[in-house]
C-alpha cells in the first residue's frame, strides 16, 4: 500500500510532517540562522476537539536566535488519524459498525480532505489582506498545500494563543459571546464580495463533497445508531421522527442552490461555524473571542447556513429560540457597516427566510453529533459535572429536535403550496 493520510508514518504525532519541515519553514520564512534546540517539544493540544487534523503546539527551543522569533507555535496537520481515534471510540462505546474504517471510505476520504485543506489555505490568503480589527485570525507563519507533487504533507504553521478556554459544542455560548462571531463573519462576508468569480469557481460545495458523504445511508446510519445509544428510551420517540423525516428533510442540492432560491447573493461562508473551532478566553462570567479558525469547508454559499449552525451549536435552546431574529438583525447591522456604501448581499428578511428552511437540515447535523460526543469527552468525569453536563446537552438536545419538526412541517407546507400554485 503506498504512504497515506490513514495509515500511521513517522513524522509528527504518526503524521508525515516533521521536525525537520517546521524548522526550515520556519528558518525560511523568518529569515534566521536559529535553530531548533534538544529541549524542543511537541504537544497534541487538539486531540479530542477536532476531526480532520492534528493541532501540534511546538516548544522550538530556539538557538542562535538573531531576532525576535516565537517561542511558541502551532502546527495544523492534516491527517485522518484524528477522526478514526474518535469514531473508533465511539463505535465501541456505543457498540455499533464503526463505517470509518472501510478501506474506500478512508481512500474516499482522503482526497477530500486534501480539498478542504487547500481551500483552508486558499481563505487565510484573503483573509489575512484585511486590516479590521473584527476580523479575528491567528498569524499565519507558513502553509503547504498538497499538490501532485506533494501529495502527503498538507499543514498550516501559526500564531499560538495562551490562556484559552475550550467551549465544546456540548456547552453553550452566551449570546454576546456569539455576537463577536457575527462581528467576524460579517467582515468576512464583505471582503468576500470583492474576490473575482473566476476565484470563488475554485471553492468546492461541501454540499457537492464532504456533507454528501455524511448523508450517504450507510454513514447516515452510523450517526443515527449512535445518537439513538444516546438518547436511550427519554428520546426514542423523537428519534424515530427523525427517521421518517429524513429522505424529505434531506435535499443537498436545494441547499447548493439556496442562495439562488432567495434571491441572495453568495458569499464566503466558514461551512463549520460552532464554539469548537473558535477560540475563546475567559474573562470574568463572559468568554472573549480570540480568533475563528479551521476554515477547511469554507465555500461561497447561502450565509443561513453558518448561522443557523453557529446557533444550533453554540446557544441553549432557550437563548436561540427567543434571540435568533434578534441576532441575525444584529449580524445585518454589523455586515452594513462593513459593506459600507456597496450594495448589500442580501435583506434581512430573505435571510430570516432562508434560517427558517434551511434550519431543519442545519440542525440536524448539529444534534446528531452533541450527545454522542459529550459521552465520549466527558465518560470519565466527576459525576456532579457529568450530571450538570448532561443536562445543558439534553436542553439544547430536546430543543433542536423540536424546532426540526417545526420548520419541516412548515417546509412540507410551503411546499404543498408551491405545487399548487
Amino acid at each position: 500500500m503506498p504512504p497515506n493520510l490513514y495509515t500511521p508514518a513517522d513524522g509528527l504525532f504518526s503524521t508525515h510532517v516533521t521536525w525537520e519541515d517546521c524548522e526550515e519553514d520556519m528558518q525560511r520564512e523568518f529569515d534566521t540562522m536559529a535553530s531548533f534546540g534538544p529541549n524542543k517539544t511537541a504537544k497534541d493540544i487538539g486531540d479530542g476537539n477536532g476531526f480532520m487534523s492534528k493541532m501540534v503546539l511546538i516548544d522550538p527551543d530556539w538557538q542562535h536566535k538573531d531576532k525576535d522569533l516565537p517561542t511558541r507555535f502551532v502546527v495544523k496537520i492534516l491527517t485522518q488519524l484524528a477522526i478514526q481515534k474518535v469514531f473508533t471510540e465511539m463505535s465501541e462505546m456505543n457498540n455499533v459498525k464503526n463505517s470509518v474504517s472501510d478501506p474506500k471510505f478512508m481512500a474516499d476520504m482522503e482526497e477530500m480532505q486534501k480539498v478542504c485543506h487547500n481551500a483552508e489555505v486558499r481563505t487565510y490568503k484573503h483573509l489575512m489582506k484585511a486590516t479590521n480589527e473584527n476580523m479575528r485570525i491567528p498569524k499565519i507563519y507558513y502553509m503547504k498545500k498538497f499538490t501532485e507533487s506533494n501529495p502527503l504533507k498538507g499543514y498550516i504553521i501559526m500564531e499560538y494563543f495562551d490562556n484559552l478556554r475550550a467551549v465544546p459544542i456540548y456547552e453553550n455560548v452566551p449570546p454576546r459571546g456569539v455576537k463577536q462571531v457575527l462581528r467576524h463573519k460579517a467582515v468576512m462576508e464583505a471582503i468576500s464580495l470583492k474576490v473575482p468569480i473566476e476565484e470563488r469557481s475554485k471553492y468546492p460545495s461541501p454540499f457537492r463533497t464532504v456533507f454528501k458523504s455524511m448523508f450517504e445511508k450507510e454513514t447516515l446510519d452510523h450517526f443515527m445508531a449512535m445518537f439513538t445509544a444516546f438518547g436511550g428510551e427519554k428520546l426514542s420517540e423523537k428519534c424515530e421522527h427523525v427517521k421518517a423525516i429524513l429522505s424529505d428533510m434531506v435535499d443537498l442540492e436545494w441547499v447548493d442552490n439556496m442562495a439562488e432560491e432567495f434571491g441572495m447573493e453568495r458569499v464566503l461562508c466558514h461551512g463549520d461555524l460552532h464554539s469548537n473551532n473558535i477560540l475563546w478566553r475567559q474573562n470574568g462570567d463572559d468568554l472573549d473571542m480570540m480568533a475563528v479558525i479551521d476554515y477547511q469547508i469554507a465555500h461561497f454559499g447561502c450565509a443561513a447556513t453558518d448561522l443557523v449552525r453557529l446557533f444550533s451549536g453554540c446557544l441553549s435552546g432557550i437563548d436561540r429560540r427567543t434571540q435568533w431574529e434578534q441576532l441575525l438583525e444584529d449580524f445585518c447591522g454589523y455586515l452594513k457597516e462593513e459593506v459600507d456604501d456597496s450594495k448589500m448581499p442580501y435583506t434581512l428578511e430573505q435571510l430570516k427566510e432562508a434560517y427558517r428552511q434551511y434550519f431543519p437540515i442545519g440542525a440536524f447535523m448539529i444534534v446528531t453529533v452533541i450527545g454522542p460526543f459529550f459521552e465520549l469527552v466527558c465518560r470519565s468525569s466527576d459525576e456532579n459535572l457529568r450530571k450538570k453536563g448532561m443536562d445543558v446537552v439534553m436542553e439544547k438536545t430536546e430543543c433542536l429536535l423540536d424546532d426540526i419538526f417545526f420548520y419541516h412541517n412548515r417546509n412540507m407546507e410551503l411546499r404543498k403550496k408551491r405545487k399548487v400554485n
